[in-house]
């Protein structure tokens, strides 16, 4: 059988772990912030070129290469950094629970006291969202940061659809965006399927030790 820990040991190996939890949350949310930007700029540039381009090309044939060459490129970029985000929430997630197991162990040690802690010791969804001031919903998850790069990505990915139909096929313009519309709703569902397979995936490796109360 294993020895009982020496509690000032293992409440000194806790707060240092939750430390470092602290400082991987912190590095988390900075990555992510830091690729959504990137990402943003580059489809903010991106625009901005092709207006120019489409101002000297009076053909249309110049405008056609060009998106056709740098909205695929964007497109791609935008799935990595989707993937990445969406890799970033479900560590982020993963790090609330280990932290909140650790505040269960302070409010434990707090005895009477525990009313001092107003922060969540639940290690399920609910907790780890309650501590960030977010009521669980099924609407929570269309406002992520990888849902808004998911929306953007996908207009941007349509329009390439669009563009290359009206290259190949020169539809009406209508039909050419109908289709790129098309193409648009088929990745936004395709990446959102993704999302929330991996995050339910995710939340399901760890087990629950202390679940929330049900209402």
């Amino acid at each position: 059988m294993a020895a009982e820990p020496d509690p000032q040991k293992l409440l000194t190996s806790l707060t240092t772990e939750h430390f470092t939890l602290q400082g991987a949350r912190s590095q988390t949310v900075s990555e992510s912030g830091s690729r959504a930007s990137l990402y943003l700029f580059s489809v903010s540039s991106t625009l901005v070129a092709l207006g120019f381009i489409g101002q000297i090309s009076t053909a249309g044939d110049t405008f056609r290469v060009f998106a056709l060459t740098v909205l695929p490129t964007l497109y791609v970029l935008g799935l990595f950094t989707f993937v990445r985000l969406v890799q970033s929430v479900n560590e982020d997630f993963q790090y609330g629970r280990a932290i909140n197991r650790i505040r269960h162990h302070y409010l434990d040690l707090a005895g009477d006291k525990a009313y001092l802690f107003i922060m969540s010791a639940h290690d399920d969804a609910t907790g780890v969202l309650a501590n960030m001031g977010i009521k669980p919903s099924s609407w929570q998850p269309y406002f992520t940061a990888p849902n808004m790069v998911a929306v953007i990505n996908s207009v941007v990915g349509g329009s390439a659809v669009a563009i290359a139909v009206g290259a190949i096929a020169d539809p009406p313009l209508g039909v050419a965006a109908g289709i790129g519309g098309v193409a648009a709703i088929a990745s936004l569902a395709t990446l959102r399927r993704f999302e929330t397979r991996y995050l339910r995936t995710g939340v399901g490796e760890l087990e629950i030790l202390f679940p929330s109360p049900k209402p």
